[in-house]
Order: structure tokens, then C-alpha cells, then sequence
């Protein structure tokens, strides 16, 4: 069976249905025509962003006009998981991607003593549109405005630190309260006074294990135990 492509609606109407005319968001139309090349009369996936996915026929592959046709069955949930990130630059940008593609639902940056740059969440937000629709998710996870470190120190956070740490990830997230959320350092890691404020905090400092890995590796390997661990 050929791979059907799926493209988000920018705006869902109120009344989506089989049998209604829809249009794709202008970047959509041209990539479905001139990247894709579909014509005519081939078979798309379209989701409104809030759940609902459909089968839809082109009807106009330059205009990116489309017709649903099919009510697809409820969907796999996004991953009740938010993951934070102090990095900034392609390398979150790849980061994001991939977090995208493993269904965490909510993603932002965390303003972290090491980190460089500031967050270009308006990027993040076209990463992960782009990446949702190629994992076919049902919905966009949401990108958060950057927070606070401290802020970020509530129930259910775990810091992942490599160069030091109280516990072992997989201990932590064992007795981790849920939702989860996972605090990402910048690559010169967490500072001394803020692993001191996770521990005041009551928040895990865990290592994900004996090697040093890169923090947009980190992100990606921690929300894939997490994911595991809720067996999604």
C-alpha cells in the first residue's frame, strides 16, 4: 500500500464532515502539489489539530482544495509528558523534531543558567506541525513559552544531569508523581545552585546512564523511557 500523506487543517471549521470542502494552509497546498506532486483524484489524510482525522480525495492539487470522504478511528493520544528544554539552536531544533515524533504533548524551553541563545518558539512551533503530520498524530503537540527554572522545579519534574546526580533515571521515574515533566540542561549542564534548588525542591537529579550524552540525545532518550514506561 502507498504511503498516504497527512496534512493539519490551519482552521478547522465547526462543522467537519464527511462530504465538506476543505482548503490546506498555502505551504501545505504547495508542498502537496509541487513536492509531492499528487494530483487529482489521490488519497490524502487530514487531521483539524483537536482529534479527528479523515481520509480526503484532491480535488484541486494546485490549490490544495481537498474533499473528506472517510472518518478515520480514534486516534492514539499524545504522550502525557512535558519536556523542557535548556538548549537552544539546530540542535533543539532537531530535538523538538524528534520529541514531535514521539508524541510528548507539550514541549517549551527552560531559562537555564548555561543556556546561549533565546528560544525561537515561533520555529518550534513550524518544526513541530511539519513533524506531527509526518508521525500522523491526531494533534500538533503544544509548544510552551519558555519557563522559568524555578518554576519548572514542581510535582512530577525529574532534572537530568549527568555530572551530578542523586538516582538513577529509571529509580526516578519509578517513583515519579505524574504528569511527568523532564528539565533538559544546556550542554555545560546544570549549575551547582540550581541542582541545589531541585533538591530543596524535592525533584530527582537523575543520569540516564555512564555516557555523556549530547542534551538534544538526552531529550530524546529520556521521553522514550517515559513513553515506554506509560506504555504508549
Amino acid at each position: 500500500m502507498a504511503h498516504v500523506f497527512r496534512f493539519f487543517l490551519p482552521v478547522a471549521p465547526d462543522d467537519l464532515a464527511v462530504g465538506s470542502a476543505v482548503q490546506l494552509a498555502p505551504e501545505d497546498a504547495k508542498r502537496l502539489h509541487k513536492v509531492l506532486r499528487l494530483e487529482v483524484g489521490e488519497v490524502v489524510e487530514i487531521a483539524d489539530g483537536q482529534g479527528r482525522v479523515f481520509l480526503a480525495d484532491v480535488t484541486n492539487a494546485r490549490g490544495g482544495e481537498v474533499v473528506l470522504t472517510t472518518e478515520l478511528s480514534a486516534p492514539q493520544p499524545l504522550v502525557q509528558l512535558r519536556v523542557l528544554l535548556a538548549q537552544s539552536g539546530p540542535r533543539a531544533d532537531d530535538a523538538v523534531e524528534k520529541l514531535v515524533e514521539l508524541g510528548v504533548a507539550e514541549i517549551g524551553p527552560l531559562l537555564a543558567a548555561g543556556r546561549r541563545r533565546e528560544a525561537r518558539t515561533d520555529r518550534w512551533e513550524r518544526i513541530a506541525a511539519g513533524a506531527a503530520a509526518q508521525a500522523k498524530l491526531s494533534r500538533i503537540p503544544m509548544i510552551l513559552q519558555p519557563v522559568a527554572y524555578s518554576d519548572a522545579l514542581a510535582i512530577g519534574a525529574i532534572v537530568c544531569s549527568h555530572e551530578e546526580y542523586d538516582t538513577l533515571f529509571a529509580d526516578a521515574l519509578d517513583s515519579a508523581t505524574h504528569p511527568i515533566t523532564l528539565l533538559i540542561g544546556p550542554e555545560p549542564g546544570f549549575s551547582s545552585d540550581e541542582l541545589t534548588q531541585a533538591r530543596v525542591a524535592g525533584c530527582p537529579i537523575a543520569t540516564l546512564g555512564g555516557t555523556v550524552l549530547r542534551t538534544e540525545t538526552a531529550a530524546i532518550v529520556a521521553a522514550a523511557l517515559v513513553r515506554a514506561l506509560l506504555g504508549a
